[in-house]
């Protein structure tokens, strides 16, 4: 999916418009890149859109981009979905004060944004919006869209956030996320945010498959049950079930991506990639009986499995 550059959206820009107009775009460009407190509100806004996004069954992620501050007449955030020709275009004002209302500067870079999109991207419907923080202001500014920009363009509130657990706590995301990772516990789907996070913040990617691929090799385990090749079906050896059966009043264990973790006395934890423990060769499993015999050998097996990757790449 090639996508305009740079330069080919001002030289529309200014064959459409002229000399004033591009230059008042480059000012608007630059004034995005510039607010710190704007591009958190951003940050959390995209990250927000990715999940509820990626979510979607009806959508294959390898035909929808999501990115910021892209040059244009609403440039914070943008949406486009290729698969059906729609381009969703963000202009977000962390703001209560006059800076979040909508007036006729809006109104007529919504109606440029348009003209970029059919022209430059080839995009059939473009939906413009003005995100605000301010709930009240999201109201007031619904009744002053032009009718013209009605059908397409619109307000939307979205509360500021400081961090991921606000985002986590006040918004639905988490429903999204608890879809993609097919799990509700908490520390997993923190794990899940702060991984994506970091994912568009590196801004080496195109499509949201290649957000959830970055996050894949980034984090291990991956926790996306969607972006991830089925799973091989992994059974625990017989000689270690009898083991946690044994020990089952001071050890809890669970398996999860893969990975068998174990913790002890509720103090002590430790995981291992079940596959390594299969292969733990029978001359080995069938002398390990006590539970500090058993974390011994997770404890070698695991630091094998770490070094394993460390090695090849020395080479």
């Amino acid at each position: 999916m090639e996508q305009p550059s740079k330069q080919n959206i001002i030289d529309f820009v200014d064959n459409k418009y002229g000399v004033n107009v591009l230059k008042n775009l480059k000012n608007i460009h630059q004034g995005g890149q510039n607010n710190q407190k704007g591009r958190d509100y951003e940050n959390f806004y995209q990250l927000y859109r990715v999940f509820q996004t990626a979510a979607n069954d009806n959508y294959d992620c390898k035909k929808h981009v999501i990115g910021m501050q892209q040059i244009g007449f609403v440039d914070d955030i943008c949406h486009i979905d290729y698969e059906n020709k729609i381009k969703y275009n963000y202009q977000a004002k962390n703001s209560a004060a006059a800076a979040a209302d909508w007036t006729d500067e809006i109104s007529e870079r919504f109606r440029k944004q348009r003209e970029i999109d059919t022209s430059c991207f080839g995009i059939i419907n473009t939906k413009n919006c003005l995100l605000v923080s301010d709930e009240s202001k999201a109201t007031k500014n619904i009744g002053k869209i032009p009718e013209d920009l009605k059908p397409n363009d619109t307000c939307e509130y979205f509360e500021y956030h400081l961090n991921t657990v606000s985002l986590i706590e006040n918004t639905d995301i988490t429903k999204h996320i608890e879809k993609l990772i097919e799990n509700n516990n908490r520390s997993n789907i923190d794990f899940a945010c702060t991984l994506i996070l970091g994912a568009l913040q590196s801004g080496n990617y195109i499509t949201l498959d290649e957000v959830f691929s970055k996050a894949e090799s980034e984090g291990n385990p991956n926790p996306f049950k969607k972006f991830r090749e089925p799973a091989k079906r992994y059974t625990i050896p017989a000689w270690l079930t009898q083991i946690l059966t044994n020990y089952s009043h001071c050890v809890k264990y669970s398996l999860e991506y893969e990975t068998i973790t174990l913790c002890i006395k509720d103090s002590f934890t430790i995981g291992c990639k079940i596959e390594s423990i299969i292969n733990i060769p029978d001359d080995i499993s069938k002398n390990i009986i006590s539970i500090k015999e058993l974390t011994g050998l997770l404890m070698s097996t695991a630091a094998q499995d770490i070094d394993r990757p460390l090695s090849s790449s020395q080479e």
